[in-house]
């Protein structure tokens, strides 16, 4: 047998042993983006005491909070909600776990319809469609706004649950 021979069986012998793995040329043309969830907020605690204290799970949670500060947002503006999104970490994966809801449709695609009164109530009912989107029970949205306050009590500035108390007002 050559010596070329020997050496050839021996690498193909060699390269057929070792595991086959994806290399690092794979993870450098690999096209996979990561994105950021929703679920990643940094704030567990307000989202974990909800969950625990209304029995909901995390998307629940997380969107029927975002559901609640983005009526709030609307109403205060960006100047008087801001010290809210202070108190609140990861208030923007809260509000971005708010499910869209159809203006056109549920109760408050009716609201939109009535007028001055509809759309003074409108974004209330855009809350309470969120919440049936998301499987929650609208009984839970004063609940949820109770532990919402408790935790603003507990973390934020006076006079901030003062200005969420305004911001629901639509719905309290």
């Amino acid at each position: 047998m050559k010596l070329s021979a020997v050496i050839g069986l021996i690498i193909t012998s060699v390269s057929l042993s070792l595991p086959a793995t994806a290399g690092w040329f794979d993870d450098l043309t690999s096209k996979e983006e990561t994105k950021p969830q929703a679920t990643q907020t940094q704030n567990n605690d307000l989202v974990g005491s909800v969950m625990s204290q209304l029995g909901l799970n995390q998307t629940q949670a997380e969107g029927g909070l975002g559901s609640l500060l983005s009526l709030a947002k609307s109403s205060l503006g960006s100047g008087e909600f801001s010290s809210i999104a202070s108190a609140i970490p990861g208030i923007d994966g809260l509000l971005s776990a708010a499910p869209a809801v159809d203006n056109d449709s549920g109760m408050s695609g009716l609201l939109s319809k009535a007028g001055d009164l509809g759309s003074s109530l409108q974004g209330g009912a855009q809350v309470y469609d969120a919440f049936e989107k998301l499987g929650i029970s609208k009984e839970l949205a004063a609940p949820m706004v109770d532990i919402v306050k408790g935790y603003l009590d507990a973390n934020a500035g006076d006079g901030t649950t003062d200005l969420l108390m305004k911001g629901l007002g639509a719905i309290l």
